[in-house]
C-alpha cells in the first residue's frame, strides 16, 4: 500500500509538468507560425510608415517625431529576430520554456508594437512635426529674403514706367511697402541668432513669417491693371500746371474768336450756340487766379487746383472741335429775326407800304394800326413790309403772329382777348424753350416773353386783331421808351386801333385805274389784246370791275374766275350775276357759283377748320375722299388722291384758297376769313365752332334736325354729359371732335346719329369709346392718338369702313378684326398693338387696302421684317397686299428696318414710301442673301449688285419716295437700283441731318461713287430717271451739291457740280432730266450751288426753282467758258452775257425762280 501510495504521490507531483510538456509539445509549431505572421505584419506596417513619412516630409519645415523614429528602430529590431534564437534544444523542461517564451514574445509584438504601427499608418495620425532647428529656419529665412528682393525689383521697374506720365507720383501705400521691404531685406540672420534675450529658432520663424506676409502684400502691385501712381496734388506741382493750361486755353480762345469774327462778316450770320457757350465759359476759366484758389478756406488748395486744372483740360479738348479746318462756327440768323413769308405781288399799294416803313424807321411812332375793310389787302401789305424789314436788318427780331377771331373768348357773358393763347403763339414764334407747366402759368410766361423780347429792338406784327388787350399782361415790353421797339397790328375795327393807342394808317379800296391794272394782271393774256381787254368783252369788264368796289380780294378772285373765258356772253352773264350781290361777302359768292358742284363741296368743307388754320393738303384730300366728294367706281385711292390735287389747284388758282407752308415746311392751304364767312353763310346746315376755346358741347337746341356737318375740333371740351340725350340729327354725316380733351362719351350719345359717315375722335388722349355697333354706315372712323385699351364694342360690325385709324395701348391683336373689314382702303395704326401674326391669313381679306400707315409705335423694330412674319409668308392668300399703294411710317422711334425684301413680291403695286420722324431707321428695305451676307436696299450702305435675287418688277411701280426727320439714315439707295426705279417721279427729303447722299453707287471694284450726294452723281445712272419730275431737299445740312462727278479714264466729268460742267454731256442718256419740272432746296446750310448752266439743255421742262434759307449758296446756275474762265449764271455775280453759249431754248420753260433768305448771292442776272 505504501508503494502504491508513493506512486500516487509521485504522479500527483509530476502530472502537471507532464501535462504542460504535452501541451507545449503539441502547440510549439503554432507558436512559431504566429510569431512569423506577426513579424510579417510588422514589416508591412514599417513599409507603410516609411512611405507615409516620405509624403509628409515633403512639406517644407517638417521632421519625423521622436516616437515615430523610436518605433521604426524597435520595429526593425523585432523584425530581425529569428525563431531559432527564441527556441532551445534540450530536455523537456527546456523545450517547455522555449515555447512559453515564443508565445509571450508574439503577444508582446502584437499588443504593443503592431498596435502602435496601426496608429502610425492611420491617415489621421501625423508622423511629422515642425522643424524648429536653426539650420532649417536659417535656410528658409534666406529663401524668403531672396524672393522679396526679386518682387521689389519688378515693382520698382513698373513704378518707374508709370511715373513717366506727367504729374504722377507713387501712391503712399506703395512707398510704405517699398520702405518696409528695404528694412526686411537688410536683416542679417547672424544678428537674429546672436540675440540673447530669446531662443534663436522662434525668432527666425517670426521674422520669416513677416517676410512671407510682405511678399504676399506686394502681389497686388504686380497685376497688369494695377496703378502704382496717383496725381501729384501738391501745390508746388499743381499751380504751374494750372497756369500752363490757362495759357493754352487763352491762345485757343483767341484763335477761335478770330475765326468766328471772319465767319460772321457775311450778313445774317451769328455764332453757333455751343460756340458762344464755350467762349463764355473759357473766358471765365481764364480769369481765375491761382492765389484765389490757394487761399480758399472751405477746401484743400491742392484739391481745388486739381479740380480747376481738370476743367481747363476738358475745355481744351472741347475747343479742338472748333479749331479744326473747315468747321463752321456760325449759323444763319433767320431763326432770330424771322423767316420771309410767302406772298403774292401787291399791286397799287406802294404808297401805303412806304408810309408804314417810314413810321417804323422813325422815332416818333411806336404803335401802328393798319385799318381797313376785309379783303382790302391789309395782310398782304404787311407781309411785304415784314419781308422788307428782314432784308434791311434794322431790327433784331421781326415777329409775325396771326391773331384772328379765335383769340376771342367769352368771360361772364363778355367778349375778351385770350391772353394765354396769345402768349403761347408768341412763345412758339420766339422758339422759347418752356418747362412743363409753363404754358399754364400766365405770369411766368409773360416774364419769359418779356425777357426774350428785351434782348434787342423788335417789330411785333399782329395780323387781324378783333379785340383790344393789355400788352403788358401778355409780356410785351414797354413801347414808349427809347428801346426802338414797335408794334403793328391789322384790324377792321377803328375802336380796337384807338383803344390800343395806335397811329392809324388807312387802307382804302383801290382807285379805278389801279383796280383795272390789278384785274388785267390776274385775268391772263387769253382775254387781252395789246394789254387791254378785248373790245367785245370790255363793256362787261367795266361793269364787273365796278362791282368789285376796288377790293383786291374780290378783284383777284373774279379775275381768276374769268380767265380763259373768251365768250362775251359769259362776261355778260357774270356782270348780271354780280349786280345782284350786295356787299363784299356776297360778291365773293360769284367765284364760288362758277365752280363745278364737286369743287363747291370741296371748298365748303374747308370751312369746318378753325379760322386761318393751315390745312394739310394731304389730310384735306383724304377727308374729301371719305366724304365721297371724290369717287368713281373702280378707281384706286391713288387716282382719287391725284384728282383731289387737281381740285385743290383749281381752288388755289381761283384764289378761293391760299397755298401756304406750315412751320414744318409742309404744303398746306388756308382759307381767308371772308371766304370762310361766305362758306358758312352758303351752308347754314354746318355747325362750326372749331378752335374757339369751347369747354363744353353746344346746347341741345343748337343740334337742329337739318344739320349736315358738325365741327368742334381744336377746343377744350373735356366730356359729353351723361345727361345729354342723343342729338336728333338724322341727316348728320360728319362729326369732328378731334383735338379736344374728351375722356368719356355716353353709351346713348350715338343712338340717333345713324346717318354718320365720318367720325373723327382723334387726339383725345384720355378718351374711352362706347359701343359703335349702331353706326353701321360709317365710312371713316379715326381713333388715333387716344388711350383706348381695347377695341370698341361693335367695331367689327362696321363693314362699310374705308378709313380706320386705331390708337391707344391695345392689349389685343387686330388680326381677327380685319376679316370683317373687306372694304377698308386706309388703315392707320397709332397704337402699341400686338402683332402676333397668328392669323396672318386675315390680312388677305383686305383686298382693297391701298394705304397702310404706322404712327408712334415706339416698340416697332421691323414691321414686315420680323422672322415670325416672314416665316408665314407662304400662308398668305394670293393677292394679299397687292392693292397697297402707299406705306407710311411716322414717329416709330425704335424701328430700324421697314420690311424684308421678300415682301416685295406681295407689294407689286407699291407707289409711295413715306417715312417721317423715325430717328433710328437705317434701312427702308433689307434682306439676307443666301450665304447669310447682309444686303441692304434703300439703306445706310446702299445696295450691292446682286439684283438677280430680287423678284421681277421690283420697285417698278414706285413713283414717290419721301423721307423726313430720319436722323440715322445717310443715303436713300444705290445708283445700281435706278434701273428698278424707272417710274420714280418724286424724291422728297426733309430734315435728315446726317444724310450725305440721296442716291449712292458702288463700283465693281468697291470704289465708292455717289449720286445726289455729298460728292454728286455718277452720270451713267442719271439716264434711268427719265420720269423724275420733282426733287425736294429741305433741312439737310450735310448735302453740299445735288449731283456730281463721274471718272472716265481718270478724267473728271461733273454734273450739277461745284466746279460746273464739262463738255462731255454726250455721256448722258437721251431724255435725262427731261421730266423734271421743279427743284426745291431749303435750309441746306452747306450747299453752294445747284448745277451748271450747261445742263439747262437737259432741263427743258423745268418750270420752278425754289431756294429758301441756304445761307452759303453762291450760285443757282453756273457756267464755264471754253477757255476755262469761270462765269456765273444766276450766281454771285449774276449771269454772263454770252448767252449764245447756252443751249437753244434755255430758260424757255422756267415760270418761277424764287430765292429767299439767301446767303452770298448778290445778283440773279448780269447783262
Amino acid at each position: 500500500m505504501d508503494i502504491i501510495k508513493s506512486v500516487i504521490d509521485i504522479v500527483k507531483d509530476v502530472g502537471p509538468t507532464v501535462r504542460k510538456y504535452v501541451k507545449y509539445q503539441f502547440c510549439h509549431n503554432d507558436y512559431v507560425d504566429q510569431f512569423v505572421a506577426v513579424q510579417k505584419k510588422l514589416e508591412r506596417q514599417l513599409k507603410d510608415v516609411e512611405a507615409k513619412l516620405i509624403t509628409e516630409l515633403n512639406q517644407p519645415g517638417k521632421k519625423t517625431t521622436s516616437q515615430a523614429d523610436n518605433w521604426q528602430e524597435e520595429a526593425r529590431k523585432e523584425i530581425a529576430i529569428k525563431v531559432e534564437d527564441l527556441t532551445c534544444r534540450g530536455g523537456c523542461f527546456t523545450y517547455i520554456c522555449s515555447s512559453r517564451k515564443l508565445n509571450k514574445k508574439t503577444q508582446a509584438l502584437n499588443e504593443v508594437i503592431c498596435m502602435q504601427g496601426e496608429n502610425y499608418t492611420n491617415n489621421g495620425w501625423s508622423l511629422v512635426i515642425d522643424d524648429h532647428s536653426i539650420e532649417y529656419r536659417t535656410t528658409v529665412f534666406k529663401e524668403k529674403q531672396e524672393q522679396l528682393k526679386l518682387r521689389q525689383k519688378d515693382i520698382e521697374a513698373k513704378l518707374e514706367a508709370q511715373r513717366v506720365q506727367p504729374g504722377k507720383i507713387a501712391r503712399k501705400e506703395v512707398e510704405d511697402w517699398m520702405e518696409k521691404v528695404g528694412q526686411q531685406i537688410a536683416i542679417k540672420v547672424e544678428d537674429l541668432i546672436s540675440q540673447g534675450e530669446c531662443s534663436p529658432s522662434p525668432n527666425l520663424e517670426k521674422i520669416t513669417e513677416v517676410l512671407k506676409q510682405t511678399f504676399e502684400q506686394g502681389e497686388k502691385y504686380t497685376n497688369v491693371d494695377a496703378s502704382l501712381v496717383v496725381d501729384n496734388q501738391s501745390i508746388e506741382y499743381c499751380a504751374p500746371v494750372f497756369k500752363e493750361k490757362q495759357e493754352r486755353l487763352k491762345h485757343q480762345k483767341e484763335h477761335i474768336e478770330a475765326n468766328l469774327k471772319t465767319q460772321c462778316m457775311p450778313p445774317r450770320k451769328i455764332a453757333r450756340k455751343d460756340v458762344k457757350e464755350w467762349l463764355e465759359k473759357a473766358g471765365q476759366q481764364i480769369s481765375i487766379k491761382v492765389e484765389d484758389l490757394i487761399n480758399q478756406e472751405d477746401c484743400s488748395p491742392s484739391i481745388t487746383l486739381r479740380k480747376n486744372t481738370e476743367e481747363l483740360k476738358q475745355m481744351l479738348d472741347e475747343g479742338k472741335e472748333f479749331t479744326n479746318a473747315g468747321v463752321s462756327l456760325v449759323i444763319d440768323d433767320h431763326s432770330i429775326r424771322g423767316v420771309p413769308l410767302l406772298v403774292e405781288e401787291c399791286s397799287g399799294r406802294d404808297y401805303v407800304q412806304k408810309q408804314i416803313l417810314d413810321c417804323l424807321k422813325g422815332d416818333k411812332v411806336r404803335r401802328i394800326a393798319i385799318w381797313g375793310m376785309g379783303g382790302v389787302g391789309k395782310t398782304t401789305i404787311m407781309k411785304h413790309v415784314h419781308n422788307q424789314l428782314l432784308k434791311e436788318q434794322k431790327f433784331v427780331k421781326v415777329i409775325w403772329v396771326k391773331v384772328s377771331k379765335d383769340f376771342d373768348i367769352i368771360v361772364q357773358q363778355k367778349r375778351e382777348f385770350d391772353i394765354p393763347k396769345f402768349q403761347r403763339r408768341i412763345a412758339s414764334s420766339l422758339e422759347l424753350k418752356l418747362e412743363p407747366g409753363d404754358h399754364e402759368n400766365e405770369t411766368k410766361l409773360a416774364g419769359l416773353i418779356s425777357q426774350k423780347l428785351g434782348q434787342g429792338n423788335f417789330v411785333l406784327i399782329l395780323d387781324d386783331v378783333w379785340q383790344q388787350f393789355c400788352l403788358e399782361d401778355a409780356g410785351i415790353p414797354n413801347l414808349d421808351g427809347n428801346n426802338g421797339c414797335k408794334l403793328v397790328l391789322t384790324t377792321r375795327s377803328q375802336d380796337v386801333a384807338r383803344a390800343m393807342e395806335c397811329e392809324v394808317i388807312s387802307v382804302n379800296p383801290l382807285p379805278p385805274e389801279k383796280a383795272s391794272a390789278l384785274f388785267l394782271e390776274k385775268v391772263g393774256s387769253a382775254v387781252l389784246s395789246n394789254g387791254r381787254i378785248k373790245g367785245d368783252i370790255e363793256p362787261f369788264f367795266t361793269k364787273i370791275l365796278q362791282k368789285c368796289d376796288g377790293v383786291p380780294l374780290a378783284i383777284v378772285t373774279v379775275a381768276k374766275t374769268m380767265s380763259r373765258k373768251l365768250d362775251p356772253n359769259l362776261w355778260k352773264q357774270a356782270a348780271r350775276k354780280l349786280s345782284k350781290f350786295e356787299g363784299i361777302v356776297d360778291r365773293l359768292k360769284f367765284s364760288y357759283e362758277c365752280l363745278e358742284s364737286q369743287c363747291q363741296e370741296c371748298f365748303l368743307y374747308c370751312a369746318l377748320y378753325p379760322e386761318d388754320y393751315e390745312i394739310s393738303r394731304e389730310e384735306l384730300i383724304e377727308c374729301w375722299i371719305e366724304e365721297g366728294f371724290i369717287y368713281e367706281e373702280g378707281e384706286t385711292r391713288d387716282t382719287m388722291y391725284c384728282e383731289g390735287h387737281v381740285i385743290l389747284e383749281k381752288l388755289v388758282d381761283n384764289c378761293l384758297l391760299e397755298s401756304v407752308k406750315n412751320r414744318e415746311r409742309k404744303d398746306c392751304v388756308s382759307m381767308h376769313d371772308l371766304f370762310r364767312e361766305m362758306a358758312l353763310d352758303i351752308r347754314p346746315q354746318f355747325l362750326v365752332k372749331a378752335g374757339i376755346n369751347l369747354e363744353k358741347l353746344p346746347e341741345e337746341d343748337e343740334w337742329s334736325e337739318n344739320l349736315l356737318k358738325v365741327s368742334l375740333m381744336r377746343n377744350y371740351i373735356t366730356k359729353i354729359p351723361s345727361s345729354m340725350s342723343s342729338p336728333k340729327c338724322p341727316m348728320l354725316t360728319t362729326l369732328l371732335l378731334s383735338n379736344n380733351k374728351i375722356s368719356t362719351i355716353p353709351e346713348a350719345f350715338f343712338e340717333h346719329l345713324l346717318g354718320l359717315k365720318t367720325l373723327d375722335l382723334s387726339n383725345n388722349y384720355t378718351l374711352k369709346v362706347p359701343s359703335l355697333s349702331n353706326l353701321v354706315g360709317l365710312k371713316k372712323l379715326d381713333l388715333s392718338k387716344t388711350s383706348i385699351a381695347k377695341l370698341p364694342q361693335g367695331l367689327n360690325m362696321l363693314t362699310n369702313l374705308k378709313y380706320l385709324g386705331l390708337g391707344g395701348r391695345l392689349s389685343e391683336t387686330c388680326d381677327e378684326l380685319l376679316q370683317n373689314l373687306s372694304k377698308l382702303q386706309h388703315l392707320t395704326i397709332a397704337t402699341e398693338i400686338k402683332f402676333k401674326w397668328r392669323n396672318i391669313g386675315n390680312w388677305g381679306k383686305l383686298q382693297n387696302l391701298e394705304k397702310l400707315v404706322f404712327y408712334g409705335l415706339h416698340n416697332l423694330t421691323a414691321m414686315f421684317g420680323g422672322r415670325e412674319a416672314v416665316a408665314k409668308l407662304a400662308s398668305l392668300p394670293a393677292g394679299t397686299f397687292s392693292s397697297v399703294q402707299c406705306i407710311g411710317v411716322c414717329y416709330c422711334g425704335d424701328i430700324k428696318k421697314l420690311f424684308s425684301v421678300r415682301w416685295l413680291g406681295y407689294l407689286q403695286n407699291l407707289q409711295t414710301i413715306d417715312v417721317r420722324d423715325c430717328g433710328h431707321i437705317e434701312e427702308l428695305i433689307g434682306f439676307e442673301s443666301e450665304g447669310g451676307e447682309k444686303v441692304t436696299v434703300f439703306g445706310e450702305r446702299g445696295a450691292i449688285a446682286k439684283s438677280a435675287s430680287l423678284p421681277a418688277g421690283t420697285f417698278s411701280s414706285i413713283q414717290r419716295i419721301r423721307v423726313s426727320n430720319v436722323g440715322d439714315i445717310k443715303k436713300l439707295f444705290s445708283g445700281r437700283w435706278l434701273g428698278y426705279l424707272q417710274n420714280l417721279q418724286t424724291i422728297d427729303v426733309r430734315c435728315c441731318g446726317n444724310i450725305e447722299e440721296l442716291i449712292g453707287s458702288e463700283s465693281e471694284e468697291g470704289e465708292k461713287g455717289t449720286v445726289f450726294g455729298e460728292r454728286g452723281a455718277v452720270a451713267e445712272w442719271l439716264g434711268y430717271l427719265q420720269n423724275l419730275q420733282t426733287i425736294d431737299v429741305h433741312c439737310c445740312g450735310n448735302i453740299e451739291e445735288l449731283i456730281v462727278p463721274k471718272y472716265e479714264g481718270g478724267e473728271k466729268v461733273m454734273v450739277f457740280l461745284e466746279r460746273e460742267a464739262v463738255d462731255k454731256s454726250a455721256s448722258l442718256p437721251a431724255g435725262t432730266f427731261s421730266s423734271i419740272q421743279g427743284i426745291s432746296v431749303s435750309d441746306c446750310g452747306d450747299i453752294k450751288k445747284l448745277f451748271s448752266g450747261r445742263w439747262l439743255g437737259y432741263l427743258q421742262n423745268l418750270q420752278t426753282i425754289d431756294v429758301h434759307c441756304c445761307g452759303n449758296i453762291e450760285e443757282l446756275i453756273g457756267s464755264e467758258s471754253e477757255e476755262g474762265e469761270k462765269g456765273k449764271v444766276f450766281g454771285e455775280r449774276g449771269a454772263v452775257a454770252e448767252s449764245a453759249s447756252l443751249p437753244a431754248g434755255t430758260f424757255s420753260s422756267i415760270q418761277r425762280v424764287r430765292v429767299s433768305n439767301y446767303g452770298h448771292i448778290e445778283k440773279l442776272i448780269l447783262i
